[in-house]
């Protein structure tokens, strides 16, 4: 019986599996993600081929393949099951239990405890134009015609919570963390790029860094970081939004994953245009309408989904749904393969980085601005006995082009009794917004000396 099943069963579940692909690719994601999902239309099609090949071999062969395939996926459910139960879980649990008691010991307040799209919803009721946080880089408008590089415009935007709350920041006219009069000052001292450290990731303003610069300053800053930016796209911001009037540029590095961004961005058809062609512009500042009426499509699309409504009734769905999709595997494969490939394109990552600063400060040259390049040490170099062979190839590299070097590992953390005391609770994630504050004071006073 099970022998006759197998084929026609094989084939129907790699169907209903392409169509769901499918579903999520054109109709969620309107066809704007095809690149995240080109792995999972291979397989499917693999899957196929697979299944119809089953009905033309001999008995024992698909006596043999059935329990094969069988075996693979009980194998593969029993580790995530493994995976969901295990050592690490229960830390990543038991860590959240030290944050909440701290919070409340120091605030006197509770926890959130709700879902990034919880709040959103929540919030929705008094603000109607709110969205939910979204990198950049999971959005290619109109099937990879458009790259964006920020988030929808003039919404309030719920990020994250590190600190015991939700970070909800009100963005510009093209999507950014800045009150959209900076835009129109006759003269803008501060233009800083980067990532989600440099957006002001889960602290509200004026807890980030380009709040504290204009209150330190008294001069107008524009901060054009953002979430899951690398290199590239940073270069590519660079090009799209930098003002004539722009005294200073700061390329606010991360050590983290800065590289392995840059490792990702390199394979994007549109942005390793803006390395080819020096011309090449997607003239960004007049299709944010556009880029805006996308992102709210797709955020209503998911809000209908029941994985973002994790309400109490039905977050042992949400977790039955994690389990059938083996959340916990996809990443534990993911954590243990990201950074051999790192390592693998290692130098080709140091030559396209050194060229593309290059090209940067070409750039912000001919705009009659400066650029500085500021080095933002991560959480693990304070916990572990942390190798700087690229912290020094890094430092070489930018005295080699002669660009200004903020060190704030060396001006900051190396003199913090404990440098833990930075990071929210002495956990791993952003900066909080002690920290924050230090690193804008240094970049402040290195400019003013």
């Amino acid at each position: 019986m099970i022998k006759k099943l197998f084929s026609p069963v094989f084939l129907v579940f790699s169907l209903l599996l392409l169509a769901y692909v499918l579903y999520k690719s054109e109709i969620i994601f309107l066809g704007t993600n095809r690149e995240h999902y080109f792995k999972y239309y291979i397989l499917c099609f693999i899957l196929i081929i697979l299944s119809i090949c089953t009905f033309y071999i001999n008995k024992k062969t698909k006596e043999y393949f059935s329990i094969i395939i069988l075996t693979l996926i009980f194998s593969s459910y029993l580790f995530e099951y493994y995976l969901s139960n295990s050592l690490m879980n229960k830390e990543e649990l038991q860590i959240l239990k030290i944050k909440k008691k701290m919070y409340n010991d120091k605030t006197g307040k509770i926890w959130d405890e709700r879902s990034q799209y919880q709040v959103y919803r929540n919030l929705l009721k008094t603000k109607p134009n709110a969205v939910p946080y979204f990198y950049p880089t999971q959005l290619n408008i109109n099937a990879k015609k458009v790259h964006s590089l920020s988030g929808v415009s003039n919404s309030p935007t719920v990020f994250c919570n590190e600190n015991g709350y939700y970070s909800i920041t009100n963005s510009d006219r093209y999507g950014f963390n800045n009150p959209d009069n900076e835009w129109n000052k006759e003269k803008i001292k501060f233009f800083l790029i980067g990532d989600s450290f440099t957006h002001g990731a889960c602290v509200n303003r004026p807890e980030d860094i380009a709040s504290n610069l204009r209150l330190l300053s008294n001069d107008s800053v524009l901060n054009l970081g953002y979430g899951g930016n690398g290199p590239l796209i940073e270069y590519a911001t660079l090009k799209e939004y930098l003002l004539p009037n722009v005294e200073m540029v700061f390329w606010i590095y991360l050590e983290g994953n800065d590289l392995y961004n840059l490792n990702n961005e390199l394979k994007n058809k549109i942005l390793i245009k803006y390395l080819n062609d020096l011309s090449f512009t997607q003239n960004l500042k007049f299709k944010q309408s556009e880029i805006d009426k996308v992102v709210k499509t797709i955020v209503k699309k998911e809000i209908l989904n029941d994985t973002f409504q994790l309400n109490k009734d039905n977050q042992l769905r949400y977790k039955i749904i994690k389990f059938i999709r083996l959340n916990n595997l996809k990443k534990f494969i993911k954590k243990r393969t990201v950074k051999n490939k790192v390592n693998k394109f290692e130098d080709k990552i140091f030559k396209e980085f050194k060229d593309i600063l290059k090209l940067s400060k070409e750039f912000t040259v001919k705009n009659n601005s400066k650029l500085y390049f500021v080095y933002l040490p991560e959480y693990h170099r304070y916990k572990t006995n942390y190798d700087d062979t690229n912290y020094n190839y890094i430092k070489a590299m930018i005295n080699e082009l002669e660009i200004p070097f903020i060190d704030i590992h060396k001006e900051i953390f190396t003199k913090e009794q404990n440098p833990l005391e930075l990071f929210p609770f002495k956990l791993n994630g952003h900066y909080n917004e002690k920290g924050y504050k230090k690193i804008a004071e240094t970049i402040y006073n290195f400019t003013k000396n």
